[in-house]
């Protein structure tokens, strides 16, 4: 299993001159944020990837406050670490983060799945249909960033389905550490396709108004990605943090 080639934070925004003029200093924050993120949870950038304030601010066109706004949002949700006197690196993966944002997963998507088995109508049965193909063709092609968005929007139209769509915004906040090891996991054609048989099950139990069975099938679905964590951590020892069991982090 190989890890994600590491590339520069501000790649995606390009050469555009416009970016750096901007006054709006909250926005440059946060489009800076987002971008780093969004690397981070890709695994572009790698766990203890050490994070230069100047450097960044320089490739971002900015100034160096929206870049130190941003670390200090990307540390409040546990993806870098600020450490005095050394400077700002990409947090380790902790097996016990990646546990708790499971089980806060499991209680926001088990009841979400049983509410849409309950309330699933033609047309969001056909959406959920349409991302399963779509993940089918992603998986084929080997493309892993279009299947796990893919994967996104079916989880999200679960939560439609059940009637609380914006709760889907809570689960993104609780996934970040998951979807890290999920980028992970995700390299295989072997896995992804793994991943489609799961849609497909949790979609028949919705179709089928089998209340009991998408808890079940989304409890094993959500479990799935726990189960690669030995393989990650013996394929990649280095990205993960020494910690207690069950410590809070």
């Amino acid at each position: 299993m190989k890890a994600p080639k590491g590339r520069s934070a501000a790649a995606e925004f390009g050469s555009e001159a416009s970016y750096g003029t901007r006054q709006d200093g909250g926005s440059m924050a946060s489009q800076v944020y987002d971008r780093l993120m969004q690397q981070i949870l890709d695994m572009q950038l790698p766990p203890f990837q050490e994070l230069s304030e100047a450097r960044l601010a320089a490739e971002f066109g900015v100034s160096r406050t929206p870049v130190r706004e941003a670390f200090a949002r990307l540390a409040r949700r546990g993806l870098v670490e600020i450490l005095p006197q050394r400077g700002t690196i990409v947090s380790p993966l902790s097996e016990n983060l990646i546990a708790k944002s499971r089980f806060i997963r499991e209680a926001l998507e088990r009841p979400l799945a049983r509410l849409a088995a309950e309330r699933l109508t033609p047309e969001i049965a056909a959406l959920l249909k349409r991302e399963i193909v779509l993940q089918q063709t992603f998986a084929g092609l080997g493309d892993d960033q279009d299947f796990l968005q893919s994967d996104d929007r079916f989880h999200s139209l679960i939560a439609k389905a059940a009637g609380f769509e914006t709760i889907w915004d809570d689960v993104r906040e609780a996934k970040f550490h998951m979807d890290r090891i999920r980028r992970l996991s995700l390299l295989s054609q072997e896995h992804m396709y793994f991943i489609v048989g799961e849609h497909e099950e949790i979609l028949a139990r919705l179709q089928a108004h089998d209340a009991k069975g998408a808890d079940e099938s989304m409890t094993v679905h959500l479990a799935s990605v726990m189960h690669e964590l030995d393989v990650i951590r013996s394929a990649h020892p280095e990205y993960f943090v020494r910690e207690a069991a069950g410590v809070e982090q």
